[in-house]
């Protein structure tokens, strides 16, 4: 199963008031062929979706580890981890620089640039706002999602959404660990 199928089986398990729209939002954007990043985790075409996918197994598998936390809704795990980076839907363009290829030759090759939209503040505030213009979240999934890059822009009250919202750290950690550099490779070899 690719990515896209496994997100959208995933996602069927989401079953809140506008999950359908947000769905439709996404398929008629680039969420299933853009890439995560510029160059660092998932930089390839399909990335994006790759990584939500990654972040909601490495979730599931912590909030195993606390079977005391309760989450506020039965579908908050694919929520958050599936729709927590919709902030870079739009954002990746892909550009031509050149470089030296094996034989020292010049070769025009492509790359991805992300341009940011700066009115939000940090990524996680734009998903925030993005996956609420389709569909309700808890004060916990969305301390979730706007929290999920750890500081950002030198805000250290995350740390307070932590203590306050355990999914935050969470769902921080599960990004965090899906990005670790070797995974991709351990997890298509089993």
């Amino acid at each position: 199963m690719n990515s896209k199928e496994e997100f959208l089986e995933i996602y069927k398990g989401i079953s809140r008031k506008g999950a359908g729209k947000m769905l439709g939002w996404l398929e008629g954007k680039d969420f299933f062929t853009a890439p995560a990043s510029t160059r660092f985790h998932e930089c390839c075409e399909g990335g994006l979706c790759e990584h939500s996918v990654r972040v909601y197994h490495q979730l599931k598998t912590l909030l195993l580890s606390y079977p005391s936390l309760s989450l506020p809704c039965a579908d908050t795990a694919p929520v958050v981890a599936l729709l927590h980076d919709v902030c870079k839907v739009g954002c990746y363009k892909t550009e031509m620089r050149n470089r030296k290829n094996e034989q020292g030759k010049w070769e025009s090759v492509p790359f991805y640039t992300f341009q940011e939209d700066a009115c939000f503040g940090g990524h996680g505030s734009k998903s925030v706002y993005l996956v609420r213009a389709f569909m309700p979240l808890t004060f916990g999934e969305a301390a979730a999602i706007n929290c999920h890059m750890g500081v950002e822009n030198g805000n250290f009250a995350v740390n307070d959404a932590f203590r306050q919202y355990p999914l935050a750290f969470l769902l921080h950690t599960a990004d965090m660990a899906s990005t670790i550099p070797g995974l991709c490779e351990e997890e298509k070899a089993t």
